[in-house]
């Protein structure tokens, strides 16, 4: 049986086809001799570059951080103290009447390798809400006078500098040579 199966013509054509794919395969040779791995939920620490105030920002509107200092793997650095990170508004809303506050929240999405990578962040998200004067103003507006409905609450403001600390999201081989 086997005989007859080398024999035949079919498995002639196989075999030489199979010895031509392996000719003309190719083969890529990585060489990662100077990549560091960057693991995922590795902590950067990160300020905000400017005051963010909810009266002033928009859903969708991109802010910058900043790294405060290098990040290291294995002594080498990765990502460098400066580099600006991107973030992004993802709720907006300034303060409204009957007292109601003003909030934001800004969630960092990727900052720069050393070696040009856009590196993935995760669970870096920026939360401030202004001053709730609701009560306030339904009493003044009810006993007072029914003006006091129109007070609003205040916006919410997140300061210069207010520090957060997103991680990787993924592991990235990060090219330090």
């Amino acid at each position: 049986m086997i005989g007859a199966l080398q024999n035949s013509v079919l498995f002639k054509h196989v075999l030489v086809w199979m010895a031509a794919s392996m000719l003309f395969m190719s083969f890529k040779v990585y060489d990662n001799a100077g990549d560091t791995v960057l693991r995922a939920g590795t902590s950067i620490s990160m300020e905000t570059m400017h005051t963010l105030r909810s009266d002033q920002v928009q859903v969708g509107q991109n802010i910058d951080f900043r790294v405060r200092s290098d990040v290291k793997v294995d002594g080498k650095t990765v990502i460098e103290a400066g580099t600006i990170a991107r973030g992004q508004v993802i709720r907006a809303q300034r303060a409204r009447g009957i007292g109601r506050e003003g909030y934001v929240e800004v969630q960092l999405r990727s900052v720069q390798a050393v070696d040009g990578q856009e590196v993935i962040l995760s669970g870096g998200n920026v939360y401030a809400e202004g001053d709730d004067k609701q009560t306030l103003s339904i009493l003044l507006g009810v006993f007072v006078c029914i003006l006091f409905l129109t007070m609003k609450g205040d916006n919410a403001e997140v300061p210069a500098g207010y520090h957060v600390t997103p991680t990787v999201a993924s592991n990235m081989n990060i090219q330090t040579d």
